[in-house]
């Protein structure tokens, strides 16, 4: 057994829920790249675990769970979707994973079909008031941006694609520089790092909670941010103009910000909670929530929705469809 894997093995035996991973990591490694080595060998043990005990209830009659092949399924499904800046929602339903699997077969002709198996998925404005107050309220990384979220759904709703991918755009690097510590004091993280951020999940926890889902939404973030969001200019030009850069220069006279790149933020925000979750064990009030938590801003999108179907709102009128 190498050095790096007997390091590994220590690092899992000390890490868990509610254990503090940079406490843990100077008891076993001298350096930042013995760190990604030692992590990333970690993070490849901990999957290999769960692989296995996923198998074992595979095996029991009365154990309902997500097979092995079905991950493998997942994993190439999002990979294919991720070319089009998309991937499976969290909440997908076994119907919802089959009948994407089925428009991939003919792709890109089935993209406006995926887009809006992802839309009722994700925009749905139950699901819209259950992630403002069971995860963007609770979630540390994401309380600040708790009202740009609330404005850009509230625009999505009135039909101002423009306002609500705009507004939710910053929301995304605003994240993920909070998960790193970060919040405006002290050198900000270069921008490979946060291109990155995903791709090294494994140096922030070896050890997530629900890892086969971690490593199926981490790919899926990564690929979405790196071939797409983040992608820098001089490689070319990302699927459907989704691209921070363009939209932040106004590099050209593109469309970006329609209906279908503001769902692409959406689901790309929704995945970073589940991640956020299984990272740092902070529990999911999610799934605590009664409907009168709820009800306030389910009853409020449900009216902006009704209301934008009126041919004569302020958007239509002075925006056009968009």
């Amino acid at each position: 057994m190498s050095s790096t894997t007997e390091k590994a093995n220590r690092l899992l035996a000390l890490l868990g829920p509610n254990i503090d991973v940079s406490s843990i990591k100077s008891q076993v490694c001298a350096s930042e790249d013995e760190w990604y080595r030692i992590s990333a060998k970690a993070y490849q043990l901990h999957l290999q675990k769960a692989r296995k005990h996923r198998k074992e209830n595979e095996k029991k009659p009365n154990v309902a769970c997500t097979t092995n092949d079905e991950i493998i399924d997942i994993n190439t499904i999002n990979s294919q979707m991720a070319d089009f800046a998309l991937c499976l929602p969290s909440t997908a339903t076994m119907a919802e994973f089959k009948q994407v699997k089925k428009l991939l077969q003919d792709v890109p002709e089935n993209e406006c079909e995926l887009i809006v198996i992802v839309e009722s998925a994700v925009l749905n404005p139950r699901i819209r008031a259950s992630q403002k107050k069971g995860r963007f309220e609770h979630f540390v990384a994401f309380k600040s941006f708790v009202h740009l979220i609330e404005a850009a759904t509230i625009c999505y709703y009135r039909e101002n694609y423009f306002s609500s991918y705009l507004t939710l755009l910053p929301v995304v690097e605003g994240v993920i520089l909070r998960w790193s510590g970060y919040s405006g004091q002290g050198d900000k993280p270069e921008f490979e790092e946060i291109r990155k951020f995903f791709s090294k999940s494994h140096t922030r926890q070896p050890c997530p909670g629900n890892p086969l889902f971690h490593d199926v939404f981490a790919k899926a973030c990564d690929k979405i941010i790196n071939d797409h969001l983040y992608k820098p200019s001089q490689r070319g030009v990302a699927h459907a103009n989704f691209n921070r850069h363009l939209a932040t220069h106004l590099l050209n006279d593109s469309q970006f910000a329609t209906k279908e790149n503001c769902i692409r933020l959406f689901l790309l925000i929704d995945i970073m909670t589940e991640l956020f979750l299984y990272e740092t064990y902070c529990g999911d009030p999610r799934f605590d929530l009664s409907e009168n938590e709820i009800a306030h801003e389910y009853t409020i999108y449900q009216a902006i929705k009704a209301e934008s179907k009126l041919i004569s709102t302020p958007e239509k009128s002075l925006l056009g469809a968009v």
